[in-house]
């Protein structure tokens, strides 16, 4: 019930954005608009749907949780209407989502390591800044034709890359150390080496090639391609947590 609730408001909340985002979408993707052609009642009605059996779900689990979740619908909204227009303050509000998607299982359950859970969703919230900030870099001509004050359209391309590589290095080094340090001494061997050959292999080696492809990008495919790596870096990080 926790993930259907959560895949509703999500989704509910990418339809809402998208409604929100046609014109500036029309430029910058347009073989991906999703909610062009829907009617204004079509959408609000899905969007009230899924938003209502959501909180029906999470009601049913606890009425805390709820509650939370609704502050969640709140700042998507708000996210939608205004925060992703202006620059870095949408980038932060998604990026603590991602991070509340991630440590709602402990709030909903307390079953398991709170530490380790603030690990991983910090992790996650880190990547999702990101991803934002390579998205806006990969729809800046649009955003900025229709007037949203993104941090690339404020800053140019080269501040907003060098505010991601930033971000990806500290990313690297602060997961890297942590890993070392706490995580991997927890485990004996022969489970050790396979959780090092993993985190080697599919988080921090695709981390140092996202650093690369960031430094290198220069056009609109190139910056379509690391939002797709940050999401594979993104599942095989999560995916970590199956040691545990």
């Amino acid at each position: 019930m926790l993930i259907a609730s959560s895949v509703l408001v999500c989704a509910a909340g990418y339809l809402i954005n998208d409604w929100f985002d046609i014109d500036a979408d029309r430029i910058n993707k347009p073989h991906k608009l999703y909610a062009d052609g829907w009617s204004k009642t079509a959408v609000w009605t899905t969007y009230s749907v899924f938003n209502a059996i959501a909180l029906l779900l999470l009601f049913l689990i606890d009425p805390m949780l709820m509650s939370w979740f609704i502050g969640v619908i709140a700042l998507l909204l708000i996210y939608s209407l205004w925060l992703k227009r202006l620059p870095l303050i949408g980038n932060f509000a998604v990026s603590m989502l991602a991070a509340f998607s991630v440590y709602v299982v402990f709030m909903a359950f307390e079953t398991q390591s709170r530490n380790l859970v603030i690990f991983f969703a910090s992790f996650a919230a880190l990547l999702t800044y990101v991803r934002e900030l390579v998205k806006d870099m990969e729809d800046l001509d649009g955003d900025a034709q229709v007037g949203y004050k993104t941090f690339p359209v404020i800053a140019g391309i080269r501040q907003a890359k060098s505010v991601a590589n930033l971000t990806s290095v500290f990313i690297l080094v602060a997961y890297t150390n942590l890993m070392l340090q706490w995580v991997i001494p927890s485990f004996g061997t022969p489970v050790k080496y396979v959780v090092i050959a993993y985190q080697v292999l599919c988080v921090v080696v695709p981390i140092l090639a996202l650093i690369y492809f960031i430094m290198k990008a220069k056009h609109k495919d190139d910056f379509r391609r690391i939002s797709l790596l940050t999401k594979y870096i993104m599942a095989t990080g999560m995916a970590s947590m199956l040691f545990f």
